[in-house]
């Protein structure tokens, strides 16, 4: 476990300690404040100093395909589902494709993953993970807090520590070849699955259900009684305001 009071970003850290042959599987950097903090799009990560779960680990992935590296973002997002659920039980919490992390339509946090390749194959992962916890303003009106939820503050450390075991646990069942059972669990609590809900791509509004996630990590929707498939670029969630 490595702490920094503040760095630019803790994924960029992992990956420059990588580059410089300093990999140690299963490290963690966590900050208290990151200057240049990423999210999914090339988005800045919005985050109160001291407030908030700023986090990336160093994992080793030569046991995943190239084809299936989505597995990963799979296993990630269950993990943190399933450690923030032991602080908020009262339901509401989901996964937003592709991985973000909801709260009634409110975003909790989000997940962002770096790999690095050996030839054709995948080697090493940098999973950064960033959940609100005790911040209680934000820019963004969909912005929410685990202190906002339950309108207390709790230890960060605590809730680090929950999210490892699970991701400790999860990342065994992706080694056992046990994908299956994560991916139902994903499934269970996919946002939106199997659920009408209106989306935008190529500037067009349209309804849409959820059917499934690809291997591959294409989000598969029914539209007008098709199947089609959409990658991270070509589609928006639409909420009501």
């Amino acid at each position: 476990m490595i702490f920094l009071p503040s760095c630019h970003s803790t994924n960029d850290i992992a990956s420059e300690m990588i580059q410089n042959s300093k990999f140690i599987d299963g490290t963690v950097i966590f900050t208290d404040l990151q200057t240049q903090g990423k999210g999914q799009r090339g988005n800045q990560w919005e985050s109160a100093a001291g407030q908030n779960i700023l986090m990336s680990l160093m994992v080793r992935t030569d046991f995943l395909r190239l084809d299936n590296q989505y597995d990963l973002s799979i296993c990630t997002a269950l993990s943190v589902v399933e450690a923030l659920s032991e602080f908020i039980s009262e339901g509401g919490l989901k996964i937003k494709w592709p991985n973000d992390i909801y709260f009634n339509e409110q975003k909790l946090g989000g997940i962002l993953i770096e790999n690095s390749l050996s030839g054709n194959k995948m080697d090493k992962s940098v999973v950064g993970i960033g959940i609100n916890i005790n911040q209680r303003n934000f820019e963004n009106a969909r912005a929410t807090s685990v202190s906002k939820i339950l309108s207390l503050d709790i230890n960060r450390e605590t809730v680090i520590e929950k999210i490892l075991e699970h991701f400790e646990k999860n990342i065994l069942f992706l080694k056992n070849g046990k994908f299956e059972n994560l991916k139902n669990k994903y499934l269970e609590h996919l946002l939106r699955f199997r659920i009408s809900g209106i989306y935008k791509s190529n500037s067009e509004l349209f309804e849409g259900i959820i059917l499934d996630v690809a291997r591959n990590g294409l989000l598969i929707l029914k539209v007008n009684n098709q199947e089609k498939y959409y990658n991270i670029k070509e589609i928006e969630y639409i909420f009501e305001e």
